[in-house]
């Protein structure tokens, strides 16, 4: 059985900054505004349902509130992209600029880049670590998909077996 939620409708989403490497549009900090499409393949519990749509919900919410608002910031090779952790802020030097910013602004990734395959790469292995830990999700739940979505007709999609 299946169950799915639409991130759009069922309000995951999330807004948030980041700046790519390299030239034109991307080059400088812009924001995106997220949706995230999840779908879940299981079996059913003795409630006859595959999981309790609210605890799911809330597990996406939470990974969404750690992405909100902030600035997103990879681990880009020091060629590309330089970071100094200082007391109270990131001085990043990327794309010949730099940019002294508040730690509580940043949301530093260990992923290689920022594009939306890695984003949602990370976002997926978030949410099947959250699904494998949590004993409301009872391990009944055998495939999950993510679609993470940051506008413009732009989305990344990844499928896995959780067993």
């Amino acid at each position: 059985m299946v169950v799915e939620l639409i991130g759009k409708e069922a309000d995951l989403i999330f807004e948030c900054m980041h700046i790519v490497p390299g030239r034109g549009d991307c080059s400088r900090i812009h924001p995106h505004f997220h949706y995230v499409d999840v779908l879940i393949n299981g079996e059913f519990d003795d409630k006859r349902r595959i999981i309790h749509l609210y605890n799911l919900k809330s597990a996406i919410k939470k990974i969404c509130a750690t992405f909100e608002d902030k600035i997103l910031i990879a681990d880009y090779p020091a060629s590309v992209q330089k970071i100094a952790e200082e007391a109270l802020h990131y001085r990043i030097e990327i794309n010949d600029k730099l940019y002294i910013i508040p730690k509580a602004d940043i949301f530093k990734m260990e992923i290689p880049s920022l594009n939306i395959e890695d984003l949602t790469v990370y976002f997926a292995g978030e949410l099947a670590c959250a699904l494998k830990n949590r004993e409301m999700f009872d391990n009944k739940i055998d495939y999950l998909e993510v679609t993470l979505s940051e506008g413009h007709g732009q989305r990344g999609k990844i499928g896995m077996n959780l067993k």
